[in-house]
């Protein structure tokens, strides 16, 4: 009597597979033992090293996995599925999934399955876990040997950080929209310079430049026509310097409103970055400095005004020196006409230091040009030693202040040298050193005045106006300090005082 035909599922027929993987297969009984049998070992045989490669395969791709039968049952599951699900395998098995997952009942990923099941056409969306639903999962569901098969990864932490993106995009968006007085703009980088693209223009270009900002990404010429031909030329230029070197671009140019045609000063930065892919962008931004500069020219016009009326007080102060001492010429001994002429050389010292910060605008000064005006009158000086006044110091910008408080210190020294020291005699050389050092309260300037080849010197039996103008000018004025040391070989002078 021939055994009767079943479908069985043994504990061989539902066996794991690489890992948690579990295929569930339907077998028939064999009939005998005969050749039959041979064929059905060997058919399993191929059956279970097919299931063994698909079961690797899905382990490998990473994602979860699982296959539903056309009643919605439980056919495989691997282990990212098991872990997803919270349940093993052999629990899940060859149950209903909307047994398992109780409340899907009128979700939409209940109907998006329900659809592909019925049309059998595959469909891939986003949607909330049934199980978690702080989680958002990425699926893929396509139809599968009568029922339907499930990929799906957790894209969570990655719909978080596009949301967080979003949102910062909108605010910088909303922020770059509003800027009262700049545009904010990126350009695609390209090996050639004329490919470059606006990938990126904020709505306040309009505002600024009177051109709306999708017509600026549609066509880059529409802000370029806008530059004054004076300035093309230049900012072409510069560009291609900053697109070769890679550097920032950085320009103050003029253009032409493309509404009013009020023509306005604009100060243009743009910085190259790297992005993660190995490509590049622009960032740049533009900002309307028209009353900066009108401002910068009010100011520049008050201090030409202002420099003009002290070089105008200056020399009203010598003539009245000079008519004040003249009236006294004709009985003036030789205390009183060296008196005139040491109040006429110091208003004149005085003016050289005046016309050294008028050329800076009396922002700041050159130390090198402040000695170097205060030499002129003296004969030439150098950097070398056959030079009769020698001049070594690092570049070094000083404040008005001290600018005019070395003049006048200089000066002094200088007088003092004609009279008594290195300068009375035709070997004498004079050596004026500078260095700046660092302690901790900031910078500081160390000068040194060095007198050789005069006369021999002796300490003066009482200090002159000069050895006063230096000694506590220099401590009133600067809150440093001089110190003046009568050597046998020459005058040595050295002046220590904060540099800011």
């Amino acid at each position: 009597m021939t055994a009767p035909r079943s479908i069985v599922t043994s504990v061989s027929d539902m066996q794991p597979v690489s890992g948690d993987l579990i295929v569930a297969k339907a077998y028939e009984r064999p009939r005998g033992v005969n050749g039959g049998a041979v064929a059905h070992v060997t058919v399993r045989a191929a059956e279970a090293k097919a299931d063994g490669r698909l079961a690797a395969l899905l382990e490998g791709i990473g994602d979860a996995f699982y296959s539903l039968d056309g009643d919605w049952r439980f056919t495989s599951i691997n282990r990212a599925a098991q872990e997803h699900f919270g349940i093993p395998a052999g629990e899940m098995l060859g149950r209903v999934i909307w047994d398992v997952v109780p409340g899907s009942e009128g979700t939409e990923l209940r109907r998006r399955y329900e659809d592909v099941l019925a049309t059998g056409v595959a469909a891939s969306f986003e949607a909330r876990s049934v199980i978690a639903p702080d989680r958002t999962l990425e699926f893929r569901v396509f139809p599968y040997d009568g029922g339907i098969a499930v990929s799906f990864r957790d894209r969570t932490e990655r719909c978080r950080a596009e949301d967080y993106l979003k949102e910062s995009q909108a605010q910088l968006s909303a922020l770059a929209d509003h800027l009262p007085l700049g545009m904010v703009y990126q350009m695609s980088d390209a090996d050639n310079l004329f490919d470059r693209r606006f990938i990126y223009v904020s709505a306040s270009c309009e505002r600024l430049n009177g051109v709306p900002a999708e017509r600026a990404l549609k066509d880059p010429s529409a802000l370029y026509d806008l530059l004054l031909p004076e300035f093309r030329e230049p900012v072409f230029r510069t560009q291609a310097e900053a697109h070769v070197t890679g550097r920032p671009f950085d320009m103050e140019i003029v253009i032409r409103h493309g509404a009013t045609g009020e023509s306005r000063w604009q100060r243009i930065v743009a910085t190259r970055r790297t992005l993660p892919d190995g490509g590049a962008v622009w960032d740049g931004l533009q900002i309307d400095i028209t009353d900066h500069k009108q401002s910068e020219e009010h100011l520049r016009l008050l201090i030409h005004e202002l420099n003009h009326r002290v070089k105008n007080t200056l020399a009203t102060v010598q003539s009245l020196a000079a008519q004040s001492f003249g009236r006294l010429a004709a009985h003036a001994d030789d205390e009183v006409r060296a008196a005139r002429r040491a109040f006429e050389a110091r208003l004149l010292a005085l003016a050289r230091g005046h016309d050294v910060l008028t050329r800076e605008n009396w922002e700041s000064a050159l130390l090198s040009d402040i000695v170097s005006e205060s030499c002129a009158p003296y004969g030439a000086a150098g950097t070398t030693g056959r030079a009769r006044i020698a001049i070594e110091g690092p570049d070094l910008r000083i404040a008005p202040p001290m600018a005019l408080s070395l003049s006048m210190t200089l000066h002094e020294l200088f007088t003092n040298a004609l009279k008594f020291g290195a300068l009375s005699r035709p070997a004498g050389r004079i050596r004026i050193g500078w260095s700046v050092l660092t302690d901790s309260d900031g910078l500081r300037l160390r000068m040194r005045w060095e007198e050789r080849g005069g006369p021999p010197v002796a300490p003066p039996s009482r200090m002159g106006f000069g050895s006063r103008l230096i000694q506590a000018g220099l401590a009133r004025e600067l809150n440093g300090s001089a110190h003046i040391a009568y050597e046998p070989e020459g005058v040595v002078c050295t002046i220590d005082v904060p540099v800011s």
